[in-house]
């Protein structure tokens, strides 16, 4: 007779910024800090958060167009550095962890559930940021970029987050809130929850695959609804896109 094979522990994958933590106040001021020697406005927190959700570095030049700053390469380079040391230097001080996250993570610590941080942010900082809020004991892996580590909508990170964290792609979900992470979801064939409060420079509705939620409990409620089941429907099912509220 042969027994039934043990049941796979899931592993639920988490986003950074505009997931775990709302970053952008600290990314904005570092911004400002950098550009000041020439005489640009203030950072909004709308104008931020619409240059999210392709890395440091990204954003940076994204600003620079937004700003309409001219400056040779060798300067610009310089400013992006002293943004980035800036940043790294003072990345939590008016950020702040999104509300029922941390009760959220502790149940799935509580239930033996794998869990993982992919973000597209400089690895280190990211792991500093989690420090900082006391998150990092709450997740088995941390990955982020740097070297040659590609970024999402690339699904290597979301697979080396699983597989550090002592899981298997099978049974993994992510959670995240921009278009970069639905492109890596979809690529490492892995269901996806997509939060419509965080950075998406693309309305969420307009993005086909994932479950929407819009607040903390439905958020929950989706990411114990994985936990708890055996199957999903993946990228190929024909009813892969919906909400809750």
């Amino acid at each position: 007779m042969q027994l039934p094979s043990a049941p796979i522990t899931p592993t639920v994958v988490f986003d950074l910024d505009g997931t775990l933590v709302h970053t952008v106040p600290d990314i904005a001021e570092a911004l400002d800090i950098a550009l000041a020697p020439y005489g640009v406005g203030r950072t909004t927190i709308g104008q931020a958060a619409s240059m999210m959700g392709d890395g440091l570095s990204e954003f940076f030049w994204k600003a620079m167009v937004s700003k309409r700053l001219n400056l040779s390469a060798v300067e610009a380079d310089a400013a992006r550095r002293r943004f980035i040391d800036t940043y790294a230097a003072s990345p939590a001080n008016l950020s702040h962890v999104y509300p029922g996250i941390r009760p959220l993570l502790h149940e799935l610590r509580e239930r033996g559930v794998h869990t993982a941080v992919c973000t597209n942010k400089v690895e280190h900082i990211g792991s500093d940021i989690l420090e900082r809020f006391d998150l990092r004991r709450y997740f088995d892996a941390v990955v982020g970029s740097g070297g040659d580590r590609p970024m999402k909508p690339d699904p290597r990170p979301i697979i080396e987050a699983v597989s550090r964290a002592g899981g298997r792609m099978e049974r993994a979900l992510l959670v995240g809130d921009t278009s970069a992470d639905h492109g890596a979801a979809i690529a490492a064939r892995i269901p996806l929850v997509l939060l419509d409060y965080g950075y998406s420079h693309v309305p969420i509705n307009a993005l086909t695959y994932g479950i929407i939620v819009d607040n903390p409990m439905s958020l929950h409620d989706a990411v114990m609804s994985f936990v708890g089941m055996e199957h999903y429907l993946g990228p190929d099912s024909d009813h892969n896109h919906r909400s809750v509220a």
